[in-house]
């Protein structure tokens, strides 16, 4: 099977979204053609009738170009923007220009006509906005994934330094107790409280529900001062470090 789980059910959920979305604004539409058709009248010769039909053409026009715009320099950016073909709405909004002209020259006097006309232009307008909402709700969805991503591997690199601190902190707590010259060396040069103080505060990041860039530098600013005083501690001579931790070394080169 392709795919996680995880996977499969983010896919379905937002294909749901997507069709909920598409229904709903489909929905919309159908009424208000519903009632352009039956509750609203509209005189064959009134004056304004070629006024509209101008109005109606140009928005078109401008709408059209906008979105072969939005194509061109925002969409293309985002390949999975979404769902509708781009080449319904363009051959919608073309239809509706070519049929908005038509009216112009004919100078027709059927209120259906004109009707019809209010329609093409609405069914356009609705692809475009469906269109647009689509692709911000993908834009969205995409950027709360990368903010995932990278919160969790923000808080993996956390986790690790929070480890690898420890286990340094503890080697160097075994060595100052083993070997008396480790101590008075950490403590001539005033490095234990500054130890401890960092060990502690490593520490405490486990209580941290979410991690930043600058706590993650923090902790690794941490740790490289515990395994610099850990190389100083070992160029004594005669210290011998513990065989779990040399192990741990060795692996690591």
């Amino acid at each position: 099977m392709k795919g996680s789980r995880a996977e499969r059910h983010r896919v379905r959920r937002k294909n749901d979204s997507d069709v909920s979305r598409f229904w709903f604004m489909g929905l919309l539409f159908s009424l208000l053609v519903l009632s352009f058709e039956f509750f609203i009248e509209i005189p064959a010769d009134a004056d304004w009738l070629q006024e509209m039909e101008m109005a109606l053409f140009s928005a078109s026009f401008t709408l059209l170009a906008f979105y072969l715009l939005g194509l061109t320099f925002v969409f293309s950016r985002q390949q999975g923007a979404g769902a509708v073909n781009h080449q319904v709405i363009i051959y919608a909004w073309l239809g509706a220009i070519l049929f908005h002209l038509f009216l112009l020259i004919s100078n027709l006097s059927n209120q259906h006509v004109y009707k019809a006309g209010i329609i093409l232009f609405l069914g356009p307008l609705f692809l475009t906005v469906y269109h647009f909402i689509t692709y911000l709700s993908a834009l969205r969805a995409q950027r709360e994934e990368e903010e995932a991503a990278t919160y969790a591997s923000l808080e993996r690199m956390a986790y690790q330094m929070i480890l690898e601190g420890s286990k340094v902190y503890a080697e160097l707590t075994r060595l100052k107790t083993t070997y008396p010259e480790v101590e008075q060396m950490i403590k001539a040069n005033d490095f234990h409280e500054k130890m401890e103080r960092y060990a502690f505060e490593m520490q405490q990041y486990l209580q941290v529900k979410q991690f930043e860039r600058k706590d993650v530098e923090l902790l690794e600013g941490h740790y490289y001062f515990l395994e610099n005083l850990l190389y100083l501690a070992k160029q004594h001579p005669g210290i011998m470090e513990s065989r779990v931790f040399a192990h741990r070394v060795d692996n690591s080169l």
